[in-house]
């Protein structure tokens, strides 16, 4: 063998897949880029899990239509498995699933009441002063007042379906008929079954986690297969599988995080952005059937908070809006700015007319002066104005 023909077999064998360690220390400001991207391109494929179509039977009828424009949008891109398809069919026999809130009232009823209870028996004047009461019957009055108000609130939670829950399920009947892998489960779950009892007890990603389970274990691990699948097919070397589901059979939280000014902080759910990482062994596996970079691992918290984020979608963040706010969405200062102005009709309206308005290019707009403009209408506003980007404010709200 001629040095050269060495030379490239050791580069060979170097650029090879291998398994790599979880990593301890990540980048937060890094794996944002890395969903965005995946979010953002227009060929990466968007997997869903049968958890995400579930969870959206709970949305309000505002950020339901957000939804289902957004998965529209997706067209080719977005794969719903075969087996998320029969996963649903399965769940949307259930009436609690596609009408979640349906005994939320009856429920909390329940627990107030035993509330109650035990604040009567274990509590005396001396802990209602401790609470800020004047006495234990102020504190039961206070007390009977906000149960009033909390069953008041889960009776609107109960009633909130005014039809777009139903249409949703048509929106599903139609999306799942156009977008649903045409994987063949039956040979799938045959072929998954043989290879499960040896994957499980090696605790190979994904299926560990259910081995103990009676029915539907192998579930994730078709899932998983029908993801390699399609991407092989597709000659796709990047994927994005939107899941809810976090334990270990498919990812991990790093220890550590490197924040955008180098500083390396312990892992929290609130820190990290609820981020999670792949597990290895399935980075590996995706790499050498596709050959391509990995998959990208999102739970519909992240995935909601970078479409909404001006950071990330400048122009068409505000489309999100209500979608941010049906998940309490964590909110930039640049955020809260665009949703405070575009709530404010009058105030949006006056700045189109005005500091805002521009006729053939947005170059026209004086930005110092869109900003002061901007400053003066949110006087008195709980927003740190001194952290907004008063540019992706415009852009967001006037392009």
């Amino acid at each position: 063998m001629s040095r050269n023909e060495k030379m490239n077999e050791e580069v060979s064998i170097v650029s090879l897949p291998r398994l790599r360690p979880k990593r301890v220390a990540v980048s937060l400001q890094d794996e944002q880029l890395s969903l965005s991207d995946a979010l953002f391109s227009n060929l990466c494929p968007v997997f869903l899990d049968t958890n995400i179509l579930i969870w959206s039977f709970g949305l309000n009828e505002l950020a339901s239509e957000a939804w289902q424009k957004w998965l529209s949008s997706l067209r080719e891109r977005l794969v719903i498995p075969a087996w998320v398809v029969h996963e649903y069919n399965q769940h949307t026999d259930k009436p609690e699933i596609v009408n979640p809130y349906k005994t939320l009232s009856r429920k909390l009823q329940v627990d107030l009441n035993e509330l109650s209870d035990c604040a009567s028996r274990a509590l005396d004047d001396s802990a209602a002063i401790e609470l800020g009461f004047s006495s234990k019957a102020e504190l039961e009055q206070g007390l009977s007042n906000a149960a009033a108000l909390s069953l008041r609130v889960a009776k609107a939670v109960s009633r909130s379906d005014r039809g777009h829950r139903t249409d949703l399920l048509k929106f599903y009947e139609s999306l799942l008929d156009e977008r649903g892998h045409p994987a063949n489960i039956h040979e799938l779950s045959l072929e998954v079954d043989r290879e499960f009892m040896a994957r499980s007890s090696l605790k190979l990603s994904p299926g560990g986690e259910d081995s103990d389970k009676s029915e539907n274990r192998c579930g994730d691990l078709i899932i998983w297969k029908e993801i390699l699948q399609h991407c092989v097919d597709a000659k796709q070397g990047r994927a994005l599988f939107v899941s809810n589901d976090v334990k270990r059979d498919w990812c991990y939280s790093p220890v550590k995080l490197l924040l955008d000014g180098g500083k390396e902080i312990p892992w929290s759910k609130e820190a990290a952005q609820n981020l999670r990482l792949p597990n290895p062994e399935l980075l590996l596996e995706f790499q050498m059937h596709t050959g391509g970079s990995g998959i990208v691992f999102a739970t519909i918290e992240q995935v909601i908070e970078t479409l909404a984020s001006t950071a990330h979608n400048t122009i068409d963040a505000i489309q999100f809006r209500e979608l941010a706010r049906a998940l309490r969405s964590s909110r930039t200062p640049t955020d809260q700015a665009v949703d405070w102005i575009h709530r404010s009709e009058d105030v949006f309206h006056a700045g189109l007319r005005g500091p805002a308005s521009w006729d053939i290019s947005p170059s026209e707009v004086n930005m110092d002066e869109f900003e002061a403009w901007c400053r003066h209408q949110m006087i008195g506003i709980d927003i740190p104005l001194d952290k907004v980007k008063w540019s992706l404010v415009f852009a967001a709200l006037y392009l």
